[in-house]
């Protein structure tokens, strides 16, 4: 009996059967629930960053709008490409373009600050630009006149709101093409078109974000450090999850059209998830709690029943070994105290009857086995001294001693009459012992193949249990002719049930019908008439040894020949005992 089906494995199967899924299905819920708070907590930042990307937006497309306005409309702008040889009309329409972009940048413009640029003569003019200090000022100032002194007409500043760079500060930067060789363009520091967002509650660690096209942040909410890091988000989810200082954010984007960046919300999962805190505990409670139950709940059931079952067990090994002075103690239960005191009676029979009856069958059948085993030795020894004897007429003396070889080993394993089990692997070189002889009696008449599995090549079987069906073969079915005569033998697994396929097989002349029909029903084996002793004899051995557990089929080929397939269990030498 294995340990798989013993009541204490099932009981404790049965524990974890039922505890495994309830705490699989709670972490379950947990992550469903957390899951669901990231999906609405993501949902609402998606919306105001969509609600403030759109507005965003549409501030840069008004600006733009009005860039071109200018560039096409402003007669001052258009006077400017005309004046370039009066200095004096240069300089009013200068100033008047002046006066116009910072009317417009006081009044309905959200960008820092607007600029008319002169590619003949590399002349900048420009609105004030805000700035906390001087140095900052002659940065913003150098930077903008360096990029346009480099920039070509071709350039994505043309065709959209794009990223540059002052100093430590980022800004989106615009530029429009009058065709009279002036550029007209605006910038707005990103930081600016951040203060809207400080306004959301983002928790200490949460904070929003311009990123660039390639994941690194630009600008951020107010007093926040930006990480150096570049992000990378799931494409086409509604939030992406990231480790960052080692924190988890959840992080909802939206791209600003018009420009390179995205805007960015990182919260913190922790905050997001405050909420759910009891929930969680509870849910993480509850299967300990479980658990706790069930154990106890196992102890009791295990001292109840499992305890009393395991010390019943142990009286019926230690009778089955014969101790047959054991006997069991009363138990807590009612129940288990019959059963015990039921045990003890029917050890005490068991003792005084020593099952003699079944003793005595196992000698009376031991002794049969033997007498069958020792029928077939002399049986085979007339046929081998005949063929020495022939051989010898014809002074085949080489012959003769191969044949002699082979005679000895096959009578070495033949007499062995004490083996209750051989080998496969045995029995098959006793075989060949045979096949061998025969052989040297027919020169090139004779061939054959064996196969075992490798896994049956160990197992065991009666001795001489296949040699009479070999030995048949070429009684009967060896008959000259114009090809060679040909024993195939295989062995390997019937089924998954444990049995083997002994199949012995050739080409000759096969079953007579009528023969066929006796094996068929049995006829063939009921009576004992002196001929074919070697299929009788291991047909009866079979029943013995096996009873229904083996079995015999007779046949012949489709093409020619006689076909034997025995089936019968696989067994170690431990088991024949």
């Amino acid at each position: 009996m294995t340990v798989r089906s013993s009541l204490n494995f099932r009981v404790t199967i049965g524990f974890f059967a039922i505890a495994i899924p309830l705490i699989f299905m709670l972490i379950y819920n947990n992550y469903y629930a957390s899951n669901t708070v990231r999906e609405q907590v993501a949902e609402s930042n998606k919306n105001t960053m969509i609600l403030y990307s759109n507005q965003i937006q549409a501030e840069l497309n008004r600006e733009t709008q009005y860039l071109y306005n200018l560039a096409s409309e402003d007669p001052n702008v258009m006077q400017l490409s005309r004046a370039t040889y009066d200095p004096d009309e240069y300089v009013f329409a200068k100033i008047r373009v002046m006066k116009a972009m910072e009317r417009y940048l006081r009044f309905d413009s959200i960008v820092d600050f607007q600029f008319v640029y002169a590619v003949r003569n590399n002349a900048l003019i420009n609105t004030a630009i805000p700035a906390d200090t001087y140095e900052k000022l002659t940065t913003v100032q150098t930077t903008i006149e360096r990029f346009l002194r480099e920039v070509k007409p071709g350039s994505l500043y043309f065709n959209e709101w794009r990223t540059i760079r002052y100093g430590d500060e980022y800004a989106l930067l615009r530029l429009v093409d009058t065709g009279d060789g002036y550029y007209m363009g605006a910038s707005v520091s990103l930081r600016n078109l951040m203060i809207p967002l400080d306004l959301m509650n983002m928790g200490e660690e949460g904070f929003t974000a311009f990123l660039s096209s390639e994941g690194k942040a630009l600008a951020g909410s107010a007093d926040r450090v930006l990480p150096e890091e570049k992000f990378r988000f799931a494409e086409g989810e509604t939030f992406s999850r990231i480790r960052h200082e080692g924190s988890r954010f959840i992080v909802v984007s939206n791209p600003v059209q018009g420009t390179d960046t995205t805007l960015s919300a990182f919260i913190p999962e922790e905050q997001a998830l405050h909420k759910l805190s009891y929930f969680q505990l509870i849910i993480y409670t509850i299967p300990a709690l479980a658990a706790i139950v069930l154990i106890f709940y196992l102890i009791y059931l295990n001292d109840l029943v499992l305890k009393p079952m395991r010390v019943l067990l142990g009286g019926m090994r230690r009778i089955k070994n014969g101790d047959w002075q054991y006997r069991l103690a009363p138990s807590k239960t009612k129940e288990f105290t019959m059963i015990n005191e039921t045990f003890n009676a029917m050890a005490s029979e068991i003792h005084r009857l020593k099952i003699n009856v079944y003793e005595q069958e196992i000698q009376v059948h031991k002794a049969e086995l033997k007498h069958l085993q020792l029928q077939m030795n002399p049986h085979f020894l007339l046929n081998a001294i005949n063929i020495v004897y022939n051989l010898a007429q014809v002074k085949k003396f080489e012959i003769i001693q191969l044949m002699c070889q082979n005679l000895v080993k096959y009578f070495r394993f033949a007499t062995q009459t004490h083996r209750a089990a051989v080998t496969i692997r045995d029995e098959m070189e006793h075989i060949e012992s045979y096949i061998n002889i025969q052989q040297l009696r027919f020169p090139e008449r004779i061939t054959y193949r064996i196969h075992i599995a490798d896994e049956l090549g160990a197992a065991c079987i009666p001795p001489l249990l296949l040699q009479p069906f070999v030995e048949n073969c070429i009684k009967y079915g060896f008959d000259f002719m114009d090809h060679p005569f040909h024993i195939d033998i295989r062995i390997e697994h019937a089924d998954a049930s444990g049995q083997m396929r002994i199949e012995i097989a050739d080409n000759g002349i096969g079953f007579s019908e009528e023969m066929l029909v006796e094996l068929h029903n049995g006829r063939y084996f009921d009576a004992y008439n002196g001929e074919h002793l070697g299929i009788w004899n291991v047909f009866h051995r079979l029943n013995i040894v096996f009873g229904r557990e083996a079995r015999a089929l007779f046949s012949n080929r489709p093409d020619s020949g006689a076909c034997v397939a025995i089936y019968m269990p696989v067994r170690t030498m431990e088991q024949y005992g």
